[in-house]
Order: C-alpha cells, then structure tokens, then sequence
C-alpha cells in the first residue's frame, strides 16, 4: 500500500485545480510531523471530537499527565476510573467510548499492526466498528498516523469551511463536495492538510 508522499501530492495538485494552486504557491505547506499508529494516538483523535485544537490538547495532556508521560495503553485506561478520566475534561460519552475501544483493543492486541496492513477503505471500515468512532475519527486516524495519501476527512468542519470559501459554494451539499474533491484524487489527504494550513493561516484569499 502507497504512503502518503507530501511533495507529489502538493505538485499533483497544483496541476489538477487552479484554487489549490494559489493556496499552495502562496502558503507554500512543509510536509507534516510524523506520528506514530498507537492505541494512544486513537485516544487522543476521540478525546478531540468536536472540540477547538487548544481545548483537546489541554484535556489529553491532563489525560497522560496521570501515567507520567508513559504512552497510554488499554490497560492503563482499563484500570481508571471514569471519576478520574472526567476530572480531565472528558465528557461522560467519551469515557464510555474511550474504555469499550480500550477493552476492544486489549481483545485485539495485534489490531494497530492489522491496520497498517489494511487499504484505506478496510481501514474506516474496522475502525467504525467502534462505538465512539464515527468517519471523521477513523479518517483522521489513516491520514495522519497511517499516512494514508487519499484520505478525505468528512465531517471536518474546517475542511467544509474551507471549501465554501475558497469555492464560493454557500449552500455546500455532499453531492457538490465529491464533485470539487475529485479532481484531487488520489491526494485528498495532502488536499486536506493544505486547507487546514489554509484555515489556520486566517483564510486569505489568493487572486
């Protein structure tokens, strides 16, 4: 299975839509961080559900701040109460979720190397399967930790954003998005990263 290759992806694009060319050529994006496929990570993607990028970051870190920096694992969750997991910030529904994902885990214990072994759709597919985790989670999952190139992250609401604006689609549909999105095939995950470059940069619009 392909890895998600930055550079190829940004040049692709450049050439396949006009938009993301002049977001690209102007914001000029680096390759992200990578980051390594863990139960943690997954924690991490479901304490961060619909919350800003600061508000998640601050509740995960109260979350690992209780093993001491160790990576979090199934069974250090297991063994926590759901009293100290919501003095973290944690909603009431998370911690359910957070602890069936972690016994599921600790039912599969060779499920992350199943995944990296997985295609993209097999990947949502399994993921899913977890309560708790719905397409953005599971999306968020392949693109960032598994690297997965065409990745697109419905239901992120930056992203949607992002399209409306750039592609002047104030009344944005399913049906409209696939067809925006298409031309980026089979890069939408290096499409993604750039509109979220874009929405953090403050949305500038490039002539």
């Amino acid at each position: 299975m392909s890895k998600l290759n930055f550079e190829e992806g940004l040049k692709y694009l450049s050439e396949s839509d006009e938009t993301l060319r002049r977001v690209i050529s102007n914001l000029k994006p680096e390759k992200p961080d990578q980051r390594e496929p863990n139960f943690e990570s997954l924690i991490r993607i479901i304490a961060g559900q619909q919350l800003s990028s600061a508000a998640a970051s601050t509740i995960f870190q109260r979350l690992k701040s209780r093993y001491t920096g160790q990576t979090i694992t199934p069974e250090m969750i297991i063994t926590t109460s759901n009293a100290e997991m919501l003095e973290c910030g944690l909603s009431n529904p998370k911690v359910r979720y957070i602890l069936q994902i972690a016994q599921g885990f600790q039912n599969q214990p060779n499920l992350i190397e199943d995944l990296k072994r997985m295609n993209s759709e097999q990947v949502l597919q399994t993921l899913q399967k977890f309560k708790g985790i719905g397409i953005w989670s599971a999306s968020i999952f392949a693109l960032f930790y598994l690297h997965h190139p065409d990745i697109f992250a419905w239901g992120d609401v930056s992203i949607k954003k992002a399209i409306k604006l750039l592609y002047e689609e104030q009344n944005l549909n399913e049906e409209r998005t696939e067809e925006i999105i298409e031309p980026w095939r089979p890069y939408r995950s290096t499409a993604c990263m750039v509109l979220w470059r874009w929405i953090d940069e403050g949305a500038i619009k490039f002539s």
